[in-house]
């Protein structure tokens, strides 16, 4: 070991646990600023915890540091960790759609979204909404909660899976233009309510437990447009419809123009576009 002149092996030994120490003092000072995980959330501190130092002189040769290994991705491009295998999820795994089928989601209020979750259930972190409009591959497996509550696995922009309620999910079908199958063409003083007079037309021989949601607009104006669906109908082929309702201003207020409707397939639609 080569040494400075007038510098003996022992003078070294002595010195180099102070060195030690004034170094790990600095490091350890320099690492105590937090970073913000993200709007509203506690601050985490990066800095590791210093280890108490030794009183006794080391006599063991400085060694070089380990190399550091490349850290998980942590932001948007990897999804966090479940904190449960895949094979520990809860639920019973069912063979049923939408096994590699495009699903949209429905029922979900205008301004509003469906959660992506973690894991099939709602005690699974939340990490963003698919809007009320979208449509997106589904994969993966479908579980059955004790509960009766489905969940499957849908993919959202990012290109990762995540989980969603199949109450809230189906596979759309054909759209038919029904203005002239329609008993009369409604006007009302505002365009979501001219909306809401067709749906209450498509749903009048329904059961009670017939649900309408404004899941897009209204868009005001000379041209008013609103989105509507009609879920839980009598039909277990049929998870709803969805009514895209066009008006035109007129002396009566706002008056229905034209409806198209969308089927929403509970179990699949064929080539056709029919619920199966």
């Amino acid at each position: 070991m080569e040494t400075l002149p007038g510098t003996t092996v022992l003078d070294m030994r002595r010195t180099l646990p102070a060195v030690i120490l004034a170094a790990g003092l600095l490091l350890t000072a320099c690492g105590t600023e937090s970073a913000q995980d993200g709007p509203g959330e506690e601050p985490t501190s990066t800095a590791a915890s210093p280890s108490e130092p030794s009183t006794e002189p080391s006599t063991e040769e400085p060694t070089s540091p380990e190399e550091p290994s490349s850290p998980e991705p942590t932001g948007p491009e990897a999804p966090a960790d479940t904190g449960a295998p895949a094979g520990e999820l809860p639920g019973e795994v069912v063979d049923i759609p939408p096994l590699n089928e495009v699903v949209a989601v429905i029922g979900v209020a205008a301004g509003s979204g469906l959660n992506l979750r973690h894991g099939p259930g709602t005690e699974f972190e939340s990490v963003g909404t698919l809007d009320p409009l979208a449509v997106s591959p589904a994969h993966g497996e479908v579980r059955r909660r004790e509960d009766g509550s489905h969940w499957a696995q849908v993919m959202r922009t990012d290109g990762w899976f995540y989980w969603v309620n199949m109450r809230y999910i189906a596979f759309p079908g054909q759209s038919t233009d029904i203005t002239a199958d329609l008993p009369e063409l409604p006007s009302a003083a505002t365009v979501e309510e001219a909306g809401l007079l067709v749906a209450r037309q498509r749903t009048a021989d329904q059961p009670p437990s017939v649900e309408t949601v404004v899941v897009d607009g209204p868009v005001e104006g000379d041209a008013g447009e609103v989105v509507i669906d009609v879920v839980g109908l009598g039909d277990d082929a049929l998870a709803g419809e969805r009514l895209r309702v066009v008006t035109e201003r007129t002396d009566q207020g706002h008056t229905v123009r034209s409806v198209e409707l969308t089927l929403l397939c509970a179990r699949g639609a064929t080539e056709d576009g029919l619920c199966e």
